[in-house]
């Protein structure tokens, strides 16, 4: 077959397609030609990779030719004659051909590997395939290579995006998946739900957690633009990255099975407006001042997660408050690994993993997103390690198997590692310099946990586990320790009265530690005294219903739980 009659690789894709502005108006006239032509040059290498009429053979072979043009191999082959072109423009400009020759790596992988294993691997796959398109545009303006980290972890979050827009497409026309293998096998999807016309319950989930990466990679991103010198480059990427923000968001509400996931012109409009005003203020963070993004990822975690807590920590002054919504963020996190689907040997890898990570950080050398935001409470109010560790030790106890009646003492040992520990966090937060605030922690803590277990009982038996002590069920006559009968049983409010009694009993030994305390102290707890008048009121409330309503869980309302904040604040 001769060039003319081989098939055309050409998608039709162009600059107006992609998730960020390529060559905009916002850089240098001078240097738009130059991004242009990378940009086709790369568009065009990208469309060979993704060709459905071409074998992965045909592809490796004008991949070659590409990458023989860019290293200035002669002759250039038809079709390559842009590839010499931009050998020659980088090399005028003193830009590093191996950005364009990495990324040609990265089509010949596509030609050659569907699948990827785990998060680590995906990140892999874009270091060449994404990562070298920002470390271009920074090269071209003569920025720093210090931006490098910054800007790959921007442009990371930009690739996966796209997979995710994409999943169904890549999936169905060339046989190519994004999401990592690990999450589809934990989450039980068969592949060919990525052909189905919506999400399904699993799918979303795992949609989800690779979305839970993004924003890490979006939180270390933002501190990109203050690190640019260049007035249109810091533009250009403050825009890219309210594209990425925003299209984030967009993915966790919107199913990409079910519709294309873009952004309307109007919300585009709107990213350049933001993007551009945040770069006209944009600053690189002070030395020892947690960076704008990492307090940010954790505040979302937090207010996503739909916490009770979420007010109470927002009348904190900024300090405190960015220290509680970083460790309840990190509470969550964990709490998450040992909630979701999985083996438990998977769950107790992430587990350790989180380990290895706190050695890291109390080490002073954080690696990730939520440990970064971590290290300045850790440093400003003391947090210790061990504290830290109990929390893994409780959520390890729900992974290894649902707990089932477990008797008083494993229940309070349960307590104490996974509300207790938080507590003792919090105090140190507050600013609490009582000699008695850790009795107070723990005592608060216990009486939160068993309104939870008492709140979410049946909930909790839809999922296997069975919080309400073995001692109490004895009591109570019964002796079924499966949960769905357990929970059927005539005799479930008794056993859950009983308990009520004994969360009541913490309630009032914790209001008569807050009254034996000084003014100042029982003053800088006030977001735990709010926390425990939401719990109590919310206890009283299941107590007066006889135990009658527990499907779905009895909540306050969200404007309750504001005005309570609001009242204790000003108190």
């Amino acid at each position: 077959m001769s060039e003319t009659d081989a098939p055309s690789a050409a998608s039709g894709k162009g600059a107006g397609d992609e998730n960020f502005p390529v060559g905009s108006w916002l850089l240098p006239a001078a240097l738009r030609p130059k991004v242009a032509l990378f940009y086709r040059v790369v568009r065009g290498a990208d469309d060979i990779a993704d060709s459905p009429g071409l074998s992965a053979d045909e592809k490796i072979a004008r991949l070659a030719a590409v990458d023989a043009a860019l290293a200035g191999e002669t002759p250039v082959a038809p079709g390559c004659e842009a590839a010499a072109e931009l050998r020659q423009v980088l090399a005028e400009t003193g830009v590093p051909i191996d950005h364009a020759r990495d990324l040609l790596r990265a089509f010949v992988q596509d030609a050659t590997k569907n699948r990827y294993d785990d998060w680590d691997d995906l990140v892999g796959y874009c270091r060449l395939s994404a990562n070298p398109v920002g470390r271009f545009l920074l090269d071209l303006h003569g920025e720093d290579a210090a931006t490098h980290a910054v800007s790959d972890a921007l442009y990371t979050a930009l690739q996966i995006i796209n997979h995710l827009q994409d999943c169904q497409d890549d999936y169905r026309d060339i046989d190519r998946v994004y999401l990592p293998r690990d999450l589809l096998a934990a989450a039980g999807v068969p592949l060919a739900d990525l052909a189905s016309p919506a999400a399904s319950p699993g799918l979303r989930w795992v949609l989800d957690r690779v979305l839970d990466g993004v924003d890490e990679l979006i939180a270390l991103a933002r501190a990109l633009p203050g690190a640019i010198r260049h007035g249109g480059m810091r533009r250009e990427a403050a825009v890219i990255f309210a594209v990425a923000e925003r299209l984030a968001i967009e993915l966790r509400d919107r199913d990409p099975l079910a519709e294309r996931v873009t952004l309307t012109p109007l919300r585009k409009l709107v990213c350049v407006a933001k993007g551009v005003l945040r770069a006209t203020v944009a600053r690189p963070p002070a030395p020892g001042e947690t960076p704008p993004g990492i307090a940010d990822f954790a505040r979302r975690r937090v207010r996503r997660s739909g916490s009770s807590f979420y007010w109470a920590m927002r009348l904190l002054p900024r300090p405190r408050r960015e220290a509680m919504f970083a460790v309840y963020a990190y509470c969550r996190e964990v709490d998450d690994i040992a909630d979701g689907p999985g083996e438990l040997a998977a769950k107790r890898l992430a587990l350790d993993q989180w380990r290895g990570e706190l050695d890291a950080l109390f080490d002073g050398h954080p690696r990730r997103a939520l440990s970064r935001a971590l290290e300045a409470p850790i440093a400003a109010f003391g947090l210790r390690r061990r504290d830290f560790d109990a929390i893994l030790d409780g959520v390890a106890m729900d992974a290894a198997g649902p707990l089932r009646a477990p008797d008083m003492a494993t229940l309070e040992l349960y307590g104490a590692r996974v509300a207790g520990a938080v507590g003792l966090l919090s105090v140190r937060i507050f600013g609490c310099r009582d000699a008695h605030a850790d009795d107070f922690a723990l005592t608060v803590g216990q009486a939160l946990q068993l309104t939870n277990i008492l709140r979410d009982v049946a909930e909790d038996a839809a999922d296997g586990r069975l919080y309400l002590p073995a001692e109490l069920l004895d009591a109570a006559g019964i002796e079924s320790r499966d949960p769905a009968r357990a929970v059927a049983h005539p005799a479930l409010p008794e056993a859950c009265a009983a308990l009520a009694r004994i969360a009541q009993a913490r309630f009032a030994a914790a209001r008569a530690m807050l009254a034996a305390m000084a003014p100042a102290d029982r003053a800088a707890l006030r977001p735990a005294v709010i926390m425990m008048v939401v719990y109590a009121r919310l206890l009283d409330r299941l107590i007066g219903g006889g135990w009658r309503r527990l499907d779905p869980p009895l909540n306050l309302a969200k404007a309750e739980k504001l005005w309570i904040a609001l009242r204790h604040a000003v108190l």
